[in-house]
């Protein structure tokens, strides 16, 4: 197992990507998802798929907003999976893209960034669909001669797929999906990338990212990185899901996840993440100007190897101020509209009450010191 020096002691892989997690909002102890779910995938993005909509569909109540992480362990590998049940706010896509970024660096990848795509909503599909029949009935000859065993009729997706991944200059004229997507579909898109890029997010669009038809919707995520070796290797998949579910009522709900699997080379265990260790800070936020600012904060005070807490997904700031309380964290720091201006922030010390005003930059440094 590998160990990490932070803090100033040794930390385990399993350790570090549970402190990750506690960042990033994963705060409730990891599942451990059992192999069988994923026996009758035929691919890595079918096996993602399954494991992100099985630990989403776990939660106990699925019209709420929901964060949970799990563990699949495997045989000299495992996966970790973060999602989020039923987000009620674009930001919520950060938390699991951080998160999973993170977790890949933690497990010896460098040079990360996010690959993105979209397969839209219903009206984008079926754009889509005659546009995929269109290319088929163009190409027919061309394809019987190349792919004859190719099932363009039942699995239209499959064989885009199959081509876009041989060297047939047929290629080079394959619909994509980005292409096709209803007005609704490209301002999901569209806020998605402005997203990414307020956050300083490194990302790619990459629009033969694979997915699953009838279960993807909207978004499709995809890690790369490089090993030790200089390497390149997609390392995560995910995106944003429907699954229909039945509620204690009968009723039929498409809960919304999104979700990101991340595959890490060597085995971690979800038993040796339920030690939690008290944050040393919390980080609240006031009103929709500072959720970017102090998510970005989030990032700084992560990368300066402080023990976090938040709650930036909720609204109420009583209800984050009453969380902070009772997280035992040494400080509270509070992002509000003047601080997002100006960048800066309020620092509250806890025991003492006393708080003060300073720049992000001295209050990583501030926070630094106060951890050793």
């Amino acid at each position: 197992m590998k160990n990490f020096e932070r803090r100033g002691f040794s930390e385990s892989l399993d350790q570090v990507i549970a402190s990750v997690a506690r960042a990033y909002g994963f705060t409730s102890t990891p599942t451990t998802i059992p192999k069988k779910h994923i026996a009758d995938a035929t691919s890595g993005t079918e096996e993602n798929t399954i494991l992100i909509t099985t630990l989403a569909g776990s939660v106990g109540d699925e019209t709420m907003n929901v964060q949970s992480w799990g563990v699949l362990k495997s045989k000299g590998a495992s996966r970790a999976v973060f999602t989020i049940t039923n987000p009620k706010h674009s930001i919520a896509q950060a938390f699991v893209v951080k998160a999973s970024l993170a977790t890949a660096e933690a497990s010896g990848f460098s040079d990360c960034k996010v690959l993105l795509s979209s397969v839209g909503d219903e009206e984008s599909r079926r754009r889509y669909v005659r546009e995929m029949g269109n290319f088929f009935k163009k190409n027919a000859k061309a394809i019987s001669d190349e792919f004859g065993e190719l099932d363009i009729h039942n699995n239209p997706d499959e064989a885009v797929h199959t081509i876009s991944e041989s060297a047939s200059p047929l290629k080079e004229s394959l619909p994509r999906t980005i292409d096709f997507l209803s007005e609704p579909s490209r301002k999901v898109m569209l806020e998605t990338i402005s997203l990414l890029e307020s956050l300083n997010i490194p990302y790619e669009l990459n629009p033969r990212l694979s997915y699953i038809p009838g279960v993807n919707r909207e978004l499709v995520f995809g890690i790369e990185g490089s090993d030790k070796k200089g390497n390149r290797h997609l390392i995560a998949s995910g995106g944003r899901f429907e699954t229909e579910k039945k509620t204690k009522d009968n009723k039929k709900h498409e809960p919304n996840i999104i979700g990101i699997a991340v595959n890490i080379p060597e085995p971690i265990d979800a038993r040796d993440m339920s030690t939690r260790e008290l944050p040393t800070c919390f980080v609240v936020h006031v009103g929709e100007a500072a959720k970017l600012k102090a998510f970005t904060l989030l990032d700084s005070l992560w990368r300066a190897q402080i023990a976090l807490s938040q709650a930036i997904l909720m609204e109420s700031i009583q209800n984050q101020m009453e969380l902070a309380q009772q997280s035992g964290a040494k400080y509270i720091t509070i992002v509000g509209q003047r601080e997002a201006l100006d960048g800066t922030a309020i620092l509250k010390n806890v025991s003492t009450q006393f708080q003060e005003t300073m720049t992000t930059d001295k209050l990583v440094s501030r926070l630094a010191k106060a951890r050793a």
